[in-house]
């Protein structure tokens, strides 16, 4: 202690204190930054362990203010997702409805068709684009018995056969084809879904608030 003294009186004592200074607002800033992602760390793994994807996880992102190396030493994080919409969804289990008054939400079954999206990414083709690929009377509507027509099937009875494995959808036979055609389960129809609450983001909140 006494040879630091010294060594600062010897010295130039403002080019100390100001070499101090620096290391102490990048300590601030390194321990901010490192709260940061461990909270963001936090989030992702609620959502991967609630089996809704690597993807959406990673929608969690965290910028620490001000830029690194800035004079301060009251920097501060912000963590945020990509996808609010999703999260708040699957965090507070809402529930959710058609826009459209009286109107069905379609969900396709792992047998409908995959498509190219406009990025070129793999997804299943919508009931409205199956409609429009395959015509307005390449679907059947069936009410699930017992659901008050809350619950409606809709079926390619004709035409369709599974692929192998249900990730591979299903495939177009034509008339010559030697495999028959069989009813396959395309979409279906829901007046509403209770997503459920897949995780607590409040309860990430307050560990990290008490850490």
């Amino acid at each position: 202690m006494v040879s630091d003294i010294k060594l600062a009186l010897v010295g130039n004592l403002k080019t100390e204190l100001e070499g101090q200074r620096k290391d102490v607002v990048s300590g601030v800033w390194e321990g901010t930054d490192d709260a940061a992602e461990f909270v963001k760390g936090r989030l992702r793994g609620q959502v991967t362990r609630s089996g809704l994807g690597d993807r959406l996880a990673k929608t969690w992102r965290h910028k620490t203010y001000p830029r690194k190396g800035t004079d301060t030493l009251e920097p501060a994080a912000v963590i945020s997702s990509k996808a609010p919409k999703i999260i708040h969804a699957f965090s507070s289990g809402e529930t959710i409805r058609s826009k459209d008054a009286g109107g069905f939400l379609v969900i396709a079954t792992d047998f409908a068709p995959v498509s190219l999206s406009r990025t070129g990414r793999k997804k299943r083709m919508s009931m409205a684009d199956f409609l429009a690929t395959f015509g307005m009377d390449s679907l059947r509507f069936f009410p699930k018995p017992g659901s008050r027509n809350r619950v409606v099937y809709a079926i390619a009875d004709k035409g369709f056969r599974r692929g192998r494995g249900k990730r591979g959808g299903s495939r177009q036979v034509t008339e010559r084809g030697r495999i028959k055609a069989e009813p396959v389960l395309m979409y279906v129809l829901v007046k509403q879904v209770r997503l459920g609450q897949r995780f607590n983001i409040d309860l990430v909140v307050r560990a990290a608030e008490k850490a």
